[in-house]
């Protein structure tokens, strides 16, 4: 854990999200430098638990920063929690979900390198597709998932 310059607690711009994930949000994100194939940054509001059906990777490797609340990460080898100031490399394979901590929403100062494969969720049955587990169309809305509702 590293203990965070003032500065750092007031990223969040003082605007408009660029992105909502989810509806109702999951997620606000705004971006911090503008969107590219090489390297972005991203402070995240992270208003409610990841879908629990299955563990999520990601299409890049990432580092994220906890800024402001606490979260509890849950890992194919069990969880841990995440405190302010505690910093986490992922590999663009390491599945895991998020969890609020006593409800309240977290922040993160997420950064990420080059896109580098698809993502998806880690179902029991094997790797699925983003696009196949969430609806039709619409990313931020409960689809077929790892087959519950197929």
């Amino acid at each position: 854990m590293i203990d965070l310059p003032t500065n750092f607690r007031n990223l969040c711009p003082e605007r408009d999200p660029d992105f909502i994930i989810g509806n109702p949000p999951y997620m606000l994100r705004w971006w911090l430098l503008p969107r590219n194939p090489t390297f972005n940054v991203y402070y995240h509001r992270i208003l409610r638990d990841d879908d629990d059906r299955a563990l999520h990777d990601h299409p890049w490797p990432s580092f994220s920063i906890m800024i402001k609340g606490q979260l509890r990460e849950v890992l194919e080898d069990g969880p841990r929690v995440v405190l302010a100031g505690d910093c986490i490399y992922r590999g663009p394979e390491m599945a895991h979900r998020l969890e609020l901590i006593d409800g309240q929403p977290a922040e993160t100062l997420f950064i990420t390198g080059p896109r580098v494969r698809e993502w998806g969720f880690h179902c029991p049955k094997g790797w699925v597709h983003w696009q196949d587990f969430t609806a039709p169309g619409d990313s931020s809305q409960i689809g077929r998932g790892c087959g519950e509702l197929a």
